[in-house]
Formats: C-alpha cells, sequence, structure tokens
C-alpha cells in the first residue's frame, strides 16, 4: 500500500469514528456528582453512586432523597425507594447522554404542568 493511500484510509477511519453516535451510558459512565444546567439560582443535584445508590436534592433546605436506580433498556432509568428495589413501585424515565458536551438529561424527573419537561445536568 502507497503511502498515500495509508493516509486516505487513515484519514477515513477518523471521521468514522469522530462521527459514532454516544451510547447509552452503564453504570460507570454515570457514576459521580451532576448538578442541573440552568441559570437558577438554587440548582437540583443528582449523584449516583456504586451499589445502584443514587441521592437527588430537589429543593434547597428540604433533606436529600436516598434512592436506588436501575438503568433498564437501553434509554430508560428506574428509580426507586430504597426498600422497594430492585422489584417494587418505581418511577420511570427516559436518560440520555451526551459523552461529547459531558450532559445528562433526565425526562420527567419531576411533575410539570406543562406535560413532559426535561432535567438537563452537567457533571459538578
Amino acid at each position: 500500500m502507497s503511502v498515500r493511500g495509508f493516509l486516505l484510509l487513515l484519514l477515513t477511519f477518523i471521521v468514522i469514528s469522530s462521527c459514532e453516535k454516544d451510547k447509552f451510558p452503564d453504570e460507570f459512565s454515570i457514576q459521580g456528582a451532576w448538578i442541573e444546567n440552568t441559570g437558577n439560582n438554587f440548582k437540583v443535584e443528582i449523584e449516583f453512586r456504586s451499589q445502584n445508590r443514587a441521592f437527588l436534592k430537589k429543593s434547597e433546605g428540604n433533606p436529600t432523597d436516598t434512592l436506588k436506580y436501575r438503568l433498564d433498556k437501553s434509554d430508560e432509568l428506574l428509580l426507586f425507594l430504597p426498600d422497594d428495589f430492585p422489584d417494587g413501585t418505581r418511577s420511570t424515565h427516559k436518560l440520555t447522554y451526551s459523552q461529547k458536551k459531558e450532559e445528562l438529561t433526565i425526562a420527567g424527573l419531576f411533575p410539570s404542568t406543562t406535560g413532559a419537561s426535561a432535567t438537563v445536568f452537567i457533571r459538578k
């Protein structure tokens, strides 16, 4: 193979690999602290830890909710109260993750009067 052919092949590989879509995150990709990406003074915080533990701080002055979570389907986050994990009552949320932007979007995390809403988080 000529140098020119090799460079063309290498360039093609680089372009194709850079166009790959973000994969659905696994438990290790989302672990850590996340903070709401908003201009509000108070920002919602969520922290995913090992052993399916999650901590959600929804409002200033209120205690942090202790939850359990499971990444079920390729775009689904299940949140449980600790006593209900893993097969009890849960809430289901669409979850998207952008590795490039380091953004985690959770749909329907909070009740909304305007219909479906999504909360965007960035790493804290």
